[in-house]
């Protein structure tokens, strides 16, 4: 099987990819006197990144905001994630004597994506993000009594909504910022960008009542945004043609992304000429499984079997991985279980009963049949085709080194030591494309650069997944919320000041 591996030849192409696949750029001059209706600022999308940038623009003196969506519900990828994020140096991790600081976080990020970050960005998310924790608390969001480590942290940092969803932490600042006189307009698709004769952004263009499904409208406006627009639209990991063009490697995927995570933003902007950034590198997540649609219950069930119990190779029975690895390291992993064909032999994780009690996700991918009981390791075996002598072996290896303490085969930290015995609940992993990691290019203000002056285009801003350079190669589990929520903020504080 080829390996998936991405050599640095392929970042070169970055810089064309996103042109060679547009189609006529969607960008026009504004007429003069022409505008529909006028805002201070205009956001798409309505995820994490446009509600913190909503949130952060009214915080710093914007009077009248609008936020565009294109599909029938508000929320994007962040309505359906696990309601996961990650803060150096927040209350629950002080309130459980856990020592962290934003630096080591810092070269957390930078290690995990290969240093291929733009470090100034980085800085700028993680000396932001305790602001984060505070916008969201006052919005009303509520979270679970807990924090867990999850892949390539070197601290337990990451804490959850408390129902276990994105929802969690979208629905409560959506509430709090209509309460306060922000506008959402859903099925609202930006059709064009609309810039003065020097360039400068000065509104959108917008489809009303528009149809995701049949790519029809009812008609069309044009919103002037006097001090600038933020797009904040996510990925495009449900826009097969796209990723099929930058890797095709990774065509065959499925995705954890909803449907209308699609490339339509990322093409307007390049064709107005925003810098790409590695557009051609995705993210894929190792812990998602072929027996559930996108990313589910047993997905964030996963994140405790890593942590607790232990993932095999069902060709011979044995680990092979850090299960608490990259998640780049976890997947190319994965990727190489395969027969003599090359086809996916499918690892499975399994963890002892003692892993289940109250941990988010296993009651739903247990009643969904994603996450299975064995009362015995026969049983285990014999269900997962794997060999039981080498399986019997590998688990007690495996309660031996967690009785010493030690993970003496991979270095896996060891923060709840829980030893492995019957009854087993078990699942099986292979990837799925997550994240794009790419995007277009910004500075530590949130401003889109330029390709042809390498400067900031006036009144343009972005956060999210919709542009590259905070992660590098590969992210860290939960830091994509991180990201979106900081940026967003920077994005707002950012179009209010007229940077």
């Amino acid at each position: 099987m080829q390996s998936h591996l991405i050599s640095r030849r392929s970042l070169i192409k970055s810089s064309l990819i996103g042109l060679a696949c547009s189609a006529a750029p969607a960008i026009r001059a504004a007429e003069k006197d022409d505008w529909t209706e006028t805002y201070d600022v205009v956001i798409i999308g309505s995820g994490f990144a446009g509600l913190a940038a909503a949130y952060s623009a009214l915080e710093n003196g914007v009077k009248s905001v609008l936020v565009l969506e294109k599909m029938n519900v508000f929320g994007g990828n962040s309505c359906i994630n696990g309601g996961q994020i990650s803060l150096a140096g927040s209350g629950l991790q002080k309130s459980k004597g856990i020592k962290d600081s934003p630096k080591l976080m810092e070269e957390d990020m930078l290690r995990v994506g290969q240093r291929l970050n733009h470090p100034a960005l980085v800085k700028a998310v993680v000396k932001e993000s305790p602001a984060c924790y505070d916008m969201m608390v006052k919005c009303g969001v509520k979270f679970a009594d807990q924090v867990i480590r999850l892949g390539g942290h070197s601290a337990p940092r990451t804490i959850f909504a408390e129902n276990y969803s994105g929802g969690g932490i979208c629905v409560p600042m959506h509430n709090w910022l209509k309460e306060r006189g922000v506008e959402f307009r859903n099925k609202s698709f930006c059709s064009a960008v609309l810039t003065d004769k020097d360039g400068v952004v000065r509104g959108v263009e917008v489809e009303g009542q528009y149809d995701f499904d049949k790519k029809t409208h009812k008609n069309t406006y044009k919103v002037q945004a006097v001090k600038g627009v933020i797009f904040a639209t996510g990925g495009w990991g449900a826009d097969n043609e796209f990723i099929s063009a930058s890797t095709p490697q990774y065509s065959t995927l499925e995705s954890t992304s909803q449907k209308g995570a699609t490339s339509e933003s990322v093409r307007m902007l390049l064709g107005l000429g925003a810098m790409p950034v590695l557009l051609d590198i995705y993210q894929v997540g190792p812990w998602a499984t072929p027996d559930e649609f996108g990313a589910g219950a047993a997905s964030i069930f996963a994140d405790y079997i890593f942590a607790e119990g232990i993932m095999v190779d069902a060709r011979n029975g044995k680990r092979f991985v850090n299960e608490l690895a990259s998640r780049r390291e976890r997947s190319e992993a994965e990727m190489k279980c395969v027969d003599q064909q090359g086809k996916p032999v499918m690892p499975f994780g399994f963890c002892s009963e003692k892993t289940t009690v109250n941990r988010p996700g296993f009651k739903a991918s247990f009643r969904e049949g994603t996450v299975k009981k064995f009362d015995t390791v026969e049983a285990l075996a014999k269900f997962y085709g794997a060999p039981l002598e080498p399986l019997k072996q590998q688990i007690a290896e495996w309660n031996k080194m967690v009785a010493a303490g030690k993970d003496e085969l991979f270095g896996r930290p060891l923060d709840r030591r829980v030893e492995l015995k019957a009854p087993f609940y078990a699942m099986r992993f292979w990837p799925k494309l997550h994240y794009c990691m790419g995007g277009i290019g910004i500075n530590d203000q949130a401003q889109v650069i330029s390709t042809k002056t390498c400067k900031p285009i006036p009144r343009l801003y972005a956060a999210g997944e919709i542009t590259g350079g905070v992660h590098g190669l590969d992210r860290l589990g939960s830091c994509s919320s991180t990201d979106c929520l900081a940026m967003g903020r920077i994005a707002g504080r950012s179009v209010a000041a007229n940077l």
